[in-house]
């Protein structure tokens, strides 16, 4: 019956489609047992941070997708800031040297995610100069969504820079990973994908560990591949992925 339906163009094919999840791994970079997070399925994507004690060698030694962690200014005050982070009064050469030396610190990096930068997502202006930057480099992004008010989905449509946004954030306490890990799947089915985002902590990576190998019904996929194959810029044409 589902065959004849597509023959005849009374079930939309995509309603038939696999549902997709996009695991995304960050914070990678500043402890040794981040190596853990290597052996997790090559569809995992890595999203380290530069200038750190193991980031450069792990994502130098990783088989998944690698991405730029970037750091980038929270509202809060009482955080410790990296020192290649990305504020708001700096300007945009000024933040295009933080970019190109964290981009030469991970080489391998095919996109970019922002560490904190609750702050720094909000300012329009300055998310149009980091999607400038990105688009020039044929970079994607990936909003970590750490602020309601983020302009970078926003500055990536505008700019034409292939772009999604986070919706489940795996905690790593081991009494509502389950929970976070089912909603996940749950949006996954109900709207054909969903992004996640994890740290490498211990805990969280053997949960992972386990709930990928059992995952069913489910595809896990590379966040590049979920990315809009083309993207309307400022200029009014499309641009191509370059995820």
């Amino acid at each position: 019956m589902r065959l004849i339906a597509l023959l005849f163009g009374l079930v939309p094919f995509m309603a038939f489609a696999e549902p997709k999840i996009a695991l995304i791994i960050d914070d990678i970079g500043y402890h040794k047992s981040d190596i853990k997070a290597l052996s997790l399925p090559d569809a995992v994507t890595l999203s380290v941070l530069p200038h750190t004690p193991y980031g450069e060698r792990l994502a130098a030694e990783a088989k998944q997708p690698i991405m730029l962690h970037m750091p980038m200014e929270p509202i809060s005050t009482h955080v410790h800031l990296e020192k290649d982070t990305m504020t708001v009064e700096q300007n945009r050469q000024q933040m295009e040297a933080l970019l190109n030396d964290a981009l030469k610190a991970i080489p391998q990096a095919k996109g970019v995610n922002n560490h904190m930068g609750s702050l720094l997502t909000e300012d329009r202006t300055r998310m149009d100069w980091l999607m400038a930057m990105l688009s020039k480099r044929g970079l994607y992004f990936v909003d970590s969504r750490t602020t309601a008010k983020s302009q970078a989905l926003l500055a990536a449509q505008a700019a034409g820079v292939p772009a999604v946004s986070r919706r489940i954030f795996l905690d790593n306490s081991a009494s509502v990973l389950n929970h976070q890990w089912q909603r996940a799947l749950e949006i996954a089915h109900k709207l054909g994908h969903v992004v996640v985002i994890a740290h490498p902590h211990p805990t969280t990576l053997a949960f992972l560990s386990k709930a990928l190998s059992n995952m069913k019904d489910v595809e896990l996929v590379p966040v590049s591949s979920l990315m809009p194959k083309e993207q309307l810029a400022s200029s009014g044409k499309m641009a191509a992925n370059r995820g």
